[in-house]
């Protein structure tokens, strides 16, 4: 995407600039944006308005990422996203009624306070009317009206009497003429609460600001402007996230925040900023749309808390405007292959493309690793012209070995609740009895081919025996999950075959974060629809009771006839059948798929083997009829609740915690969606896959397939 930036430079270390961006500031959003693989344009946009549009329309964005904060007057902010909007221009953050009225910081209070929002008793003095009303209690804060950056707020701003107020007044609005809120101070914690609307629950954790107050020699914690700007103060300013909040109070401030942010309408990203009074209640002092990006600010420091770096957080506020704009954030294009470019990289998603499977959101990555603490690692193992034992002649090798890491793999201590379902058992999942037995977890899911089973087995004991010696000795032995489908019609399994120590290397790559999809890992030599690709993921997002649960699917593809494939409920298959030949086809053999089911919703064993279920829903929507000779196996697994391993004096009695059948409904839903575009994404994201006696699966003509679709139905962006 083309992205310009848009800002305003500090020239000078000033109280006046102090909310401009230094240049090393600007280098480190542009920095961001450039691993996004995106085109950068950088604008400065101070100066002449007339050389500023010329700037802006000349640099032809799709995008402007808007961190301009304005040089004159209280609409200063406003003025770029109203120039955005007459130049018919997208750009991130809010628009420019949004932003006038939050810098008018009396004017936000006002309207938050008509829908019920509690705001601090306080009055706007200007020159005109410098008197307030002695009925307000002391002590009162007095700050500037229309700045940020805690501009104009020193320790001398909390006054104690009438005449120290009027001083004050007098001296604040020599240097802030455009007003001052008068107001009562409220004793408490300091508490911010930033947000982004493309993250899963759109709230980020909590920021608390405590001050050593005796070793400033302060008598109110005020976060002041030379603490801000790293004065010596701010040594003994201390930063707590989350903070030290009771569970009532915590929800209190979640519930607040979001009561504000859906009265003011802030889209992309923004920062609500609270007082928390000793006696519990909760006081608006202002909505920031347009919130710092350093790495310090209160935004970047919540979004470290949930495992985000600087560039995901930029890239989710692309994703949120983008979004807002029905803007594609790649262009729905086949990557052609050549002699010099990998012809095994990965192709964007279908939501990447464009299609939108379902109505819940998806996760950060759109991935079973969007559940916290999922690892997954992958072994991918192509040769062509080798040497077939005991027999004359070479051949290929396409195949691999997938694996994924419940709870970042310590589950033998701390076994997890799951369950499964076989649709049709012409298939294997080594494992899958016990689980279905005992409702337990215990080991890492590992997938790989039919015949690489026993090996990936031993790597995984192999890898159990180094992480756990007293194994099988003091502890009892465990029984590794390993599911396997057939990719014989690619990969030669006579030497195709995966090794212990190939498992072991797929464990111990295995990471949080996006993963890779495709023809990769136990997916390489796989074959879905007679299209490649095997590994394919996908999440969604449940609000459920006040919180924001996670339901992660990763799948091994590798079934069905392109006749039947539907895409979002269209049949696009019937038109695409016709354009490939039959004859290079995989004709003698259905297929099968393996589905590992991820969620932190805190369900019992009963509970997830009926989650299990409704994924085969997923599987059929995309045209399968699970044959008789293929195999559908589908294991599931909760991080919520944990069954820790003890040898002496184990409980008598366990505790579980889960949801009840009645709400339940949800989270069938979102998992049938889950797995319908994990499967798709197994596809898409293919480049096609060649293997042995030149047999060849192509990658699915993404462009024919959209075009396709939107005779049907409106393409949107998502993710």
């Amino acid at each position: 995407m083309k992205i310009t930036l848009a800002y305003n430079l500090r020239t000078e270390n000033t109280e006046e600039q102090a909310e401009l961006l230094t240049q090393e500031d600007v280098d480190r959003i542009h920095n961001a944006l450039l691993e996004l693989k995106h085109q950068i344009t950088l604008v400065e946009v101070s100066g002449k308005p007339d050389e500023v549009v010329e700037r802006l329309a000349g640099s032809t964005p799709d995008l402007i990422f808007n961190v301009a904060e304005g040089t004159v007057g209280s609409s200063r902010e406003a003025f770029y996203p109203a120039l955005y909007e007459q130049l018919g221009i997208p750009f991130t953050g809010g628009n420019a009624a949004l932003l006038h009225m939050n810098l008018d910081k009396h004017l936000a209070k006002i309207v938050v306070a008509e829908r019920g929002i509690k705001v601090p008793k306080g009055i706007l003095v200007t020159k005109q009317v410098k008197k307030f009303k002695t009925d307000l209690n002391f002590p009162l804060m007095i700050k500037p009206n229309s700045e940020g950056s805690s501009k104009g707020i020193t320790q001398k701003s909390i006054v104690e009497t009438a005449e120290e107020a009027v001083e004050t007044i007098n001296d604040l609005l020599i240097k802030f003429p455009l007003g001052l809120i008068v107001e009562e101070f409220i004793n408490g914690k300091e508490i911010s609460v930033p947000f982004i609307e493309s993250y899963p629950g759109k709230l980020l954790e909590s920021v608390e600001h405590t001050f050593d107050l005796e070793k400033l020699n302060l008598k109110y914690n005020v976060y002041d402007y030379f603490m801000k700007q790293g004065g010596e103060s701010s040594k003994y300013v201390y930063v707590h996230c989350p903070p030290s909040l009771n569970e009532k109070d915590n929800k209190k401030i979640k519930t607040f925040a979001r009561k504000v942010f859906s009265i003011m309408q802030c889209p992309d990203f923004g920062r609500v900023d609270l007082r928390l009074s000793n006696d519990g209640t909760a006081y608006f002092i202002e909505l920031n749309p347009l919130p710092s990006l350093h790495p310090n600010a209160s935004l970047m420091t919540a979004a470290r808390k949930h495992g985000l770096s600087y560039t995901e957080v930029i890239r989710l506020i692309i994703r949120s405007a983008a979004k807002r704009y029905n803007l594609a954030i790649r262009k729905p294009k086949i990557i052609q292959i050549s002699e010099t470019e990998d012809k095994y990289k990965q192709r964007p998603t279908i939501r990447e493309l464009g299609v939108r499977i379902g109505r819940f959101q998806p996760g950060i990555n759109n991935a079973i690793t969007d559940v916290k603490g999922i690892k997954v690692g992958h072994f991918t193992n192509i040769k062509n012209n080798v040497k077939i034992p005991g027999i004359q002649g070479t051949s290929s090798i396409r195949t691999g070995v997938t694996a994924i890491l419940p709870s970042g793999g310590d589950i033998f201590t701390k076994r997890l609740v799951a369950g499964g379902y076989v649709l049709n058992g012409i298939g294997e999942m080594a494992g899958l009895t016990q689980v279905l037995e005992w409702g337990w977890l215990e080991t890492p899911i590992l997938l790989t081919n039919s015949h690489s089973i026993g090996k990936v087995h031993s790597g995984v004991i192999s890898y159990m025996y180094d992480k756990y010696p007293s194994l099988g000795t003091k502890t009892d032995v465990i029984l590794p999950v390993v599911g396997e489908t057939d990719d014989s019609f690619l990969n030669d399994v006579r030497i195709g075959t995966n090794s212990s120590q190939e498992a072991i290397k797929a464990i111990t790559s295995a990471k949080i974060g996006p993963i890779k999809q495709g023809s990769v890992g136990a997916g390489t030599g796989m074959v879905t629809c007679d299209f490649a690709g095997g590994i394919g993921t996908s999440s969604r997002i449940i609000n459920f009771d006040e919180k924001y649960f996670t339901i992660g699917v990763l799948v091994l593809s590798n079934f069905g006839k392109m006749r039947n494939l539907t895409i979002d409920g269209a049949v696009v298959g019937r038109e695409l059948d016709s354009s490939f030949a039959i004859d290079s086809r995989r004709r003698k053999n259905y297929g099968s798929i393996i589905v590992v089911i991820a969620t932190d919703v805190p369900f019992t064993s009963n509970q997830l083997c009926r989650i299990s279920k409704r994924s085969a829903l997923g599987i059929g929507r995309i045209g399968s009829y699970a044959a008789s000779t293929s195999g559908e196996i589908i294991i599931a697994f909760s991080t919520a609740n944990r069954l820790l391993r003890t040898s002496e004096k184990p409980d008598k009695f366990l505790s579980l915690k889960f949801i009840s059948d009645i709400y339940i409904d949800p989270f069938y839903e979102a998992v049938i969606e889950a797995t319908e575009e994990a499967i798709l994404n197994a596809i898409f994201c293919s480049n096609g896959m060649e293997g042995r006696e030149n047999r060849y699966a192509p990658p699915v003509p993404q462009e024919n397939v959209l075009e396709l679709l939107s005779g049907r139905k409106i393409l949107n962006v998502s993710n």
